[in-house]
């Protein structure tokens, strides 16, 4: 079980000791994303992420902080997401306070340097290039676009082109100070380490964090009204399609029962279909389905790149898929199958040192506690075919569903005609 200790100023450390590894995690996880941005600031906790790679007083260059991680056989990575943003190091146990030490320079001594910043904003904008050049990836933000419009969730976590070039080195030194606080951030540490000797070190090297100073988070909209579709034309041999629908934030109590629900319909290679699609009409190498969970919204989406010639079959397969579930629900002998899978993907998720550290962090920072594995696992085994069909009958609502496809797509009145329940 995770020990978790909050030290003076709000600073919340949570420590789980693995002492049959030979690694140590480091989770340092800040509340800010891109749903704490106005529209001109989109794209400015991606960017500030970036930022703090760039150098420090001890460390000036990118090379010389990755280096000092990497040097001994460990990984250093990062990433900004809609509610947080998550810095990590994955190294040898006996290289622990020197992850840490690493972590908290960047966190806190980053140099923002004028030259830097807009080193990176060449960067950030050859990476939204390629998103936008990489049919697979970017049906799924203009997805997003096409449920939400222009809110947070709606938009891109790097941010546009527009906004990337607007940001100048002071917003973003004190979009930085003013989110990365100790009330606004959790160190999350997994694997074999001496839980009083690390809780004493990070009190050490974090100790020139601000105080206080916590971003607000901009309400999620309601979604636009369905059914719709939309085609972003591109002359190719396949179609890249989302079908796109709001689902359960992250505190809804049928949560669990989306997680089953999604792993029949789509989450997995026995799912309805992967094995309708993929199995018995071959129209897809793949296909298959997500939940995305938020503070006050979420999202359920199937997507899949398919024949252009058979993209109308396609989506009426799909359909008539989901139009099963909805009108008849799922079987008992579904059910079981999937809460074992289920409960097994959570156990075995949890094999990996950093796997853990991300999911105590992860859970301190919105719930602000650890949601025990084995409570998990027990609310997965009371779930009953009803509450399946409630999440079912929530979900597939064609009065939210938005079909998004890039590729060369000519008759956007059939596929609309197939979003029916």
């Amino acid at each position: 079980m995770p020990i978790r200790h909050e030290r003076a100023g709000g600073l919340r450390v949570i420590v789980e000791p693995l002492p049959h590894t030979y690694s140590a995690s480091i989770c340092c996880m800040v509340g800010v994303g891109s749903a704490y941005e106005q529209a001109t600031q989109s794209g400015m906790a991606h960017f500030v992420e970036h930022m703090l790679f760039r150098g420090t007083p001890q460390r000036p260059s990118s090379k010389e902080l990755v280096e000092t991680i990497e040097g001994v056989g460990g990984i250093i990575d990062a990433y900004t997401s809609l509610e947080s943003t998550v810095y990590s190091a994955k190294v040898a146990h006996v290289h622990v306070y020197r992850a840490l030490d690493v972590l908290a320079d960047m966190l806190q001594h980053s140099l923002f340097r004028e030259s830097d910043v807009e080193k990176e904003r060449r960067v950030i904008s050859e990476e939204i290039s390629q998103t936008a050049d990489t049919p697979a990836e970017l049906v799924h933000l203009l997805s997003d676009a096409a449920v939400w419009g222009d809110q947070p969730v709606g938009r891109d976590i790097a941010g546009s082109a527009a906004t990337v070039q607007q940001f100048r080195r002071d917003d973003l030194h004190a979009y930085w100070q003013s989110h990365y606080t100790r009330e606004n951030m959790v160190i999350s540490i997994a694997g074999n380490v001496d839980v009083d000797a690390v809780l004493a070190y990070v009190a050490q090297v974090f100790a020139d964090l601000p105080v206080t100073g916590t971003g607000v988070c901009v309400p999620t909209s309601a979604a636009q009204p369905g059914p719709q579709v939309q085609v972003h034309a591109l002359e190719s041999e396949q179609v890249h399609f989302c079908l796109a629908m709001p689902g359960l934030s992250m505190y809804d109590p049928a949560k669990r029962a989306m997680m089953v629900f999604d792993a029949i319909v789509g989450g997995n290679s026995t799912s309805r279909l992967f094995q309708e699609i993929r199995e018995e009409r071959a129209l897809a190498y793949t296909i298959g389905s997500y939940s995305r969970e938020y503070v006050d919204a979420g999202k359920w989406v199937v997507s899949a790149s398919v024949d252009a010639e058979a993209i109308d079959e396609t989506i009426q397969a799909v359909m008539e898929v989901l139009r099963a579930v909805r009108q008849q629900g799922v079987t008992a002998a579904e059910l079981e199958q999937v809460k074992e899978q289920v409960k097994g993907g959570i156990w075995l998720s949890l094999e990996d040192s950093m796997s853990i550290a991300l999911r105590n962090g992860s859970h301190v920072l919105r719930y602000g506690h650890v949601i025990a594995v084995d409570d998990v696992v027990a609310e997965v085994a009371r779930l009953h075919l009803d509450d399946v069909m409630q999440v079912a009958e929530r979900i597939l609502d064609p009065a939210h569903m938005h079909l998004t496809l890039i590729g060369p797509v000519a008759n956007t009145e059939t596929l609309l005609a197939h979003l029916h329940m």
